[in-house]
C-alpha cells in the first residue's frame, strides 16, 4: 500500500466526540457557575446597597408616674392601700392601649425601635418579674412611641398622655374622689425627648453580603454539578 493510500485511509477515520467526559463538559458547567455567581454578585450588591440607605426611625420614651394625693385628711379610696397606685396605673394602661400584654421582652430597657417596630407605640406597666412571675414594683406607666419622623412621634406621645390623665380622671370621677385627694400624674423625664435610630449600618451590611456571598457560593457550586450531569 502506497503513501498516499494510507493518508487517505486515515483521514477518513471519525472524529473523536466530546460526549462523556469530554472537554464539553466542564465547560458548559462552569458556564452555568459563572452565570449563577454573576447573578449572586450583583443580588449581593442590591441587598448591600438597601441595607447601607435604609432610612431609620424616630422614638420617644417617657415614664407617666402616678403621684398619690398628698393630704390624708380626705382618703382616696383607689390609694389607699401600698400597691393600690400600681394597680391604678396598671388599670389606666390596660385602657389606654389594650393590646399592650404581648410577649415579654428580655429587658424592659429594650424599646420599640430595638424590636424591628416602625410604626407602632405601646403603653405598659413596667414588670421586673421573671420568666414564670409577675412583678410590679412601679407605679407608673412606660409610653413609647415609634414612627418615621420626629413631628408623628410627639403626636403620638402627645396623644397618648392625654388619653392616660383622661382615663385617670375618669375612674376617679366614677368613684366621686374629691379634687383635692385625687391622683394626679408628673413625666419623667419633664419634657418628652425624641431620638433618630439609625441602627447599626456597618454591621447589617456585613452580615447581609456575608450571607449573601455563600449563598452565592453554594449556587454556583451546584449550577456547576447540574451542568455537568446535563452535558452527560
Amino acid at each position: 500500500m502506497s503513501s498516499a493510500t494510507a493518508v487517505r485511509e486515515t483521514s477518513t477515520a471519525p472524529a473523536a466526540t466530546t460526549t462523556g467526559g469530554g472537554p464539553g463538559r466542564p465547560r458548559v458547567g462552569a458556564r452555568y457557575a459563572v452565570l449563577v455567581a454573576l447573578i449572586g454578585i450583583l443580588v449581593t450588591g442590591v441587598f448591600g446597597y438597601r441595607v447601607q440607605h435604609k432610612l431609620g426611625v424616630y422614638w420617644a420614651q417617657v415614664n407617666v408616674l402616678f403621684v398619690p394625693p398628698v393630704s390624708g385628711v380626705y382618703p382616696n379610696a383607689l390609694a389607699n392601700t401600698p400597691g393600690a397606685l400600681i394597680n391604678v396605673a396598671g388599670v389606666v394602661g390596660k385602657v389606654v392601649d389594650p393590646g399592650a400584654s404581648g410577649p415579654r421582652v428580655v429587658s424592659p430597657d429594650v424599646t420599640l425601635a430595638n424590636q424591628g417596630i416602625r410604626h407602632g407605640y405601646a403603653v405598659t406597666l413596667p414588670n421586673s418579674g421573671g420568666q414564670w412571675a409577675d412583678n410590679f414594683t412601679k407605679a407608673l406607666l412606660d409610653v413609647q412611641a415609634v414612627g418615621s419622623s420626629g413631628d408623628e412621634v410627639t403626636r403620638t406621645v402627645d396623644g397618648l398622655i392625654g388619653k392616660i390623665n383622661a382615663t385617670l380622671q375618669s375612674l376617679q370621677d366614677s368613684a366621686n374622689v374629691d379634687s383635692r385627694n385625687r391622683i394626679h400624674t408628673a413625666l419623667n423625664p419633664s419634657r418628652v425627648q425624641i431620638y433618630y435610630d439609625a441602627g447599626r449600618r456597618t454591621r447589617a451590611v456585613a452580615v447581609t453580603v456575608g450571607l449573601s456571598l455563600v449563598l452565592t457560593v453554594v449556587a454556583a457550586t451546584f449550577a456547576l454539578r447540574w451542568g455537568h450531569r446535563k452535558v452527560s
